[in-house]
């Protein structure tokens, strides 16, 4: 009979679990080794009950990386039925159809056992500094993207799989850094795996089946709460995505029916997939369409099993949403990560104090610069960096924050010590935000120099970018102002981005962030906040006059 819990004790036993999702979080930040996973937070971690379901994840997690594992549980329960699997294995896969869209996302995932029967799994996924391929959105196969590994057992009963190991070293740029990120996610399952035998020994259980049911179906409840807040009804949105300077532009769009305590999303009329490598495969979309749901309708519940119960998500099969294979995917952030966008904008008219506007931070900002060391050596180092925030009733947009994903500032001092480049320059930009009642948050200007004395590369450095917004502006809402457009150059001439650009000594390199949208009718702004804002540089003389209308911006 299944066991029953109190109110008390369901909110304990929560509370303790949550804590056990932090915990595997903090372990990984603790024992990883390359920057882009220690300092900008590029990984995610997993709780799974024995079925596969996600239970619980921690505060700070990708979406894409959490939707993605929760994907691959269903896939991989089917390479390896759950009831085969023993204490010490470990499965392994970056497959994008399987999981969250591209290759550098590495998954693991660990079965924890408990009193001589399987209880959970545990997951996560790191975003690998490399996995070898072409540097560059300009790929027409998902082939030429790196290395694919498919679902395979990294460790059988404790005991390594070192062809793996081996196959994944030889086609890597960086292999020691990677190998030994690997190791640090297979021991950061370990360790989230005795925290939960711990927490079963501490509640006296035998399983988490009851208290995992019992968890999904509140969670639905309240989801199901907040999607009945908004009246029965079909919303729409699309908007032009552009991939820079003298390239097509990409179409999205939205239909949201609404019907009582349900929502249907239909991403019908969405352009096509592309011979470029910005697709998006459709556990990716389902990924950011829920975030940007559940940002709406239930902003502070944690996602689980029980979130998804209420929607229904469809998108045509070779959109640019729903990519199919061998479709390039490595830089599918320029085009997913606007989906929260488009939720936003199929609503603001019936949840208009919720919503905000758009955002130079969507889409994330991820740089990679690879080359070799003057003395040979190679290196490979990925700085993620972002725009301004949207604004929205009542608020100013919050400047250089990462949004829709989870990811956390790299440190110029960690870029410099583990490559031969000089950061310049990383300054807020003044005028860069979408002015009105609310002002977006600011971009910024992120400044990369090459040198040239004896610490100068051995060979042009490899830059790739994977960016957005460089020809469309975020937009504004309600009478608002959009925000500029970002742009990258070099030595002072505009360049594109996606393909791979090389840098030689001496080469300045300048990225500069769009902020985000404003809110509401500039005119309207408060005096000070305007007189504020132009003291601390976030806008100039001239904008104070003639957007925001202030009588005397000397």
């Amino acid at each position: 009979m299944p066991r029953t819990h109190s109110p008390v004790g369901l909110e304990i036993a929560w509370s303790r679990i949550t804590s056990i999702a932090d915990e595997a979080d903090a372990n990984v930040a603790r024992t990883a080794f390359s920057s882009i996973i220690r300092d900008s937070h590029d990984y995610s971690c997993g709780l799974y009950d024995a079925r596969g379901n996600l239970l619980s994840q921690p505060a700070s997690v990708a979406p894409a990386h959490l939707g993605g594992m929760t994907a691959a549980m269903k896939v991989l329960g089917d390479h390896f039925p759950f009831e085969t699997l023993r204490e010490g294995d470990a499965i392994v896969t970056n497959d994008p159809w399987i999981m969250s869209g591209h290759l550098p996302d590495i998954m693991i995932v660990m079965p924890v056992f408990h009193r001589g029967r399987l209880v959970a799994h545990a997951g996560s996924v790191f975003h690998h500094q490399d996995v070898g391929g072409h540097l560059g959105t300009d790929t027409r196969e998902v082939f030429e993207e790196g290395l694919q590994i498919p679902p395979c057992m990294l460790y059988r009963a404790g005991q390594a799989n070192e062809d793996i190991f081996r196959i994944i070293a030889q086609n890597v740029r960086v292999p020691e850094l990677v190998i030994n990120d690997l190791k640090s996610q297979v021991a950061s399952l370990h360790f989230t795996a005795g925290r939960i035998r711990g927490f079963l020994e501490e509640q006296d259980l035998d399983d988490l089946e009851s208290l995992a049911d019992e968890i999904y179906q509140r969670t639905e409840t309240a989801v199901r709460r907040g999607i009945e807040k908004i009246p029965d009804g079909v919303y729409s949105a699309e908007k032009l995505l552009d991939l820079g300077p003298d390239e097509p532009n990409v179409r999205l769009k939205l239909r949201l029916e609404i019907t009582g305590d349900e929502l249907f999303a239909d991403f019908a009329g969405t352009g096509p997939q592309v011979e470029r490598g910005v697709n998006c495969v459709f556990n990716y979309t389902t990924a950011y369409l829920l975030f940007g749901i559940m940002s709406l309708v239930a902003p502070f519940l944690p996602s689980n099993a029980g979130a998804v119960r209420p929607l229904r998500i469809a998108a045509p099969e070779g959109c640019i949403l729903n990519a199919q294979r061998p479709a390039p995917v490595i830089g599918r952030t320029a085009i997913g990560q606007n989906i929260p966008e488009l939720v936003f904008s199929a609503l603001s008219s019936v949840l208009p104090e919720e919503v905000i506007a758009e955002s130079g931070s969507l889409p994330l900002w991820w740089l990679t610069l690879s080359g070799q060391r003057a003395g040979g050596e190679p290196f490979v180092v990925g700085p993620m960096f972002s725009g301004g925030l949207g604004a929205r009733s009542g608020s100013d947009g919050v400047s250089t924050l990462t949004f829709p994903t989870n990811i956390m500032n790299n440190p110029v001092e960690a870029m410099e010590s583990e490559s031969p480049l000089l950061v310049e320059r990383r300054e807020l930009l003044e005028d860069s935000a979408g002015a009105g009642r609310y002002r977006g948050g600011l971009g910024q200007a992120f400044v990369v120099r090459v040198p040239d004395d004896d610490t100068a590369p051995a060979r042009p450095v490899v830059s790739f970018l994977v960016a957005g917004r460089t020809v469309i502006g975020p937009k504004g809402l309600f009478g608002a102002t959009d925000a500029p457009p970002a742009a990258i150059e070099v030595n002072g001439q505009t360049i594109g981005w996606g393909r791979p650009y090389l840098l030689n000594p001496g080469d300045r390199i300048a990225y500069r962030t769009a902020g985000g949208g404003g809110y509401g009718n500039p005119k309207e702004r408060d005096r000070d906040k305007v007189r504020e804002d132009l003291l601390n540089g976030l806008i100039s003389p001239q904008a104070a006059r003639d957007i925001y209308g202030l009588d005397d911006p000397s």
